[in-house]
């Protein structure tokens, strides 16, 4: 929606796409192949806010500023779901992570990236081409070809769904399952969401499980198939799982590959993850040899279809296990991998690496990999693939 606030009202170029569940207000101008997603507040009452061409600004975001300030979004700047810009400007073609903090008087030079769930302190200068993650903020290296295009295709394709939005976007109602359907609501493809109309228990699940030819993840009574990784996934996996088991060797950890699950007690989540490491000895659900509660490290390699639930509510989910002192993510399309530690104050710290002469350190168990060695024999396709 829009507002008219003491005389000024949004300018917004015709080819741009507000959700009607978004709210934008008073002095604000916003450009060509805008995106601004539903629950976003653009809030131009005691400033101005301007969001310059094929900008986008995801669900939950907010945008304000202090009496007298200019809020600056420069061509191309994509921010993430739920972060929050007050008084910054934002350089060309960056990126602001998910649920990231943007302080006062903050000037974010062109093409940087700013990791997720990172607290920018008021005054910060940031130079060209920064990656920057933390609380506070701090800067991590220099942003990599291969990282500014992963960044730049993203926000392609929210450069795109104006158009694709008004073309097919509209309000409907549900349709009525069909008896003895099986739904596929999310309509991914690994993990595809299918569940059926009653929910399970877990021992239920675990029966079925048993004898079933597919993974499933069970979520709180919901069933969710885990459909088979593709080859670069799988090279990925083998390799990681090599080079640990070589370097873990006669230590009190053991690393586990996919086919052990993982059992988030206070979530009511059993899942495979790509891999777990685990120190000392092994806690399962009712001894069961199983279902592991006590993992020390996971590790997902991201697909396309994945790699948004795995940085986001699937980290949450794995974040309520005590044990858990490391998460490391590797991208199967490019060269990154994600670590993210726990501190001794309980606090998730952000590395980046990507290249491919980068050494991950994987600090719970003190064993350093190259990342050569983890990609070796990956295609690395086109990000549009």
């Amino acid at each position: 929606m829009l507002y008219e606030f003491k005389g000024h009202r949004p300018v917004v170029d015709p080819s741009a796409f507000i959700h009607p569940l978004a709210a934008v207000t008073g002095n604000v101008w916003i450009g060509k192949n805008v995106y601004i997603g539903p629950g976003a507040a653009i809030r131009g009452d005691w400033g101005r806010i301007v969001i310059e061409d094929g900008c986008n600004v995801q669900e939950s975001c907010t945008i304000h500023m202090f009496p007298g300030v200019t809020v600056l979004l420069k061509e191309g700047a994509h921010i993430g779901h739920g972060a929050i810009v007050h008084g910054a400007i934002i350089g060309r073609n960056c990126l602001i992570g998910m649920n990231s903090v943007i302080m006062d008087n903050v000037e974010i030079e062109d093409e940087c990236i700013v990791g997720a769930m990172s607290f920018v302190k008021a005054g910060e200068k940031i130079p060209r081409r920064s990656l920057i993650a933390g609380n506070p903020a701090k800067l991590i290296r220099e942003v990599s070809e291969e990282m500014l295009r992963w960044k730049t295709e993203g926000t392609a394709l929210y450069q795109a769904l104006p158009g694709e939005m008004r073309e097919s976007w509209r309000e409907c109602e549900a349709e009525r399952p069909k008896e003895n359907m099986v739904e596929e609501p999310l309509g991914v493809e690994e993990p595809a969401a299918v569940y059926k109309r009653r929910e399970l228990t877990i021992d239920e699940f675990l029966e079925m499980e048993e004898k079933s030819d597919v993974k499933h993840e069970y979520y709180k009574g919901r069933i969710f198939s885990m459909s088979g990784p593709k080859l670069d996934h799988i090279r990925i996996t083998r390799n990681l799982t090599a080079l640990l088991r070589g370097k873990l060797r006669g230590s009190s950890c053991e690393v586990f590959p996919t086919d052990l699950r993982v059992y988030v007690e206070s979530e009511e989540l059993l899942t495979y993850p790509d891999l777990s490491i685990v120190c000392g000895e092994l806690v399962t659900r009712n001894n069961d040899d199983w279902n592991l509660m006590n993992p020390s490290v996971i590790v997902e390699v991201l697909s396309k279809s994945t790699m948004d639930y795995d940085r986001n509510e699937k980290f949450e989910l794995y974040k309520a296990l005590p044990s858990l002192r490391e998460y490391i993510l590797v991208d199967s399309r490019s060269v990154l991998v994600e670590q993210f530690c726990k501190d001794g104050e309980g606090n998730w710290v952000l590395r980046n690496y990507d290249k491919l002469t980068d050494r991950l350190m994987v600090e719970t168990v003190k064993v350093d990999l190259l990342l050569e060695e983890i990609y070796e024999n990956v295609r690395f396709p086109k990000l549009s693939d």
